[in-house]
């Protein structure tokens, strides 16, 4: 079984996903990085990155995840907000802690590649 099928499949990672992006969105700190972007479509990338990172037969169809976010000069402050949200809406689900590390590790190690190197101040 993969721990996508663990954490109980599509209708729950979307659930996640639907949650986590709504909050983005409207965050004080980092929703303004979302300003005039489709809602939809970004649910859309961020469910198909986190099924595949959790073992489903699902595949990223968004563009490259490294160029299209450094082009916005996200800092490490900014970065770990959002995963903060991430974290928090993971955690509602009350998913087992090795499908949360390997979720939010995933993410994390992605933090130099997408930030400008520099941190909020």
């Amino acid at each position: 079984m993969t721990d996508f099928e663990r954490a109980g499949g599509e209708p729950v990672v979307r659930a996640i996903i639907d949650r986590f992006v709504d909050r983005v969105f409207d965050d004080v700190i980092v929703g303004f990085l979302f300003a005039g972007k489709d809602s939809a479509r970004v649910k859309l990338h961020e469910y198909e990155h986190a099924a595949g990172v959790l073992g489903a037969a699902v595949a990223y169809t968004g563009r490259p995840i490294v160029p299209l976010h450094r082009a916005l000069r996200i800092n490490a402050g900014q970065f770990r907000r959002r995963l903060a949200i991430l974290k928090q809406e993971i955690e509602r689900e009350q998913l087992p802690a090795d499908i949360v590390a390997r979720w939010l590790g995933a993410q994390e190690a992605m933090q130099r590649q997408v930030t400008d190197g520099t941190d909020c101040v």
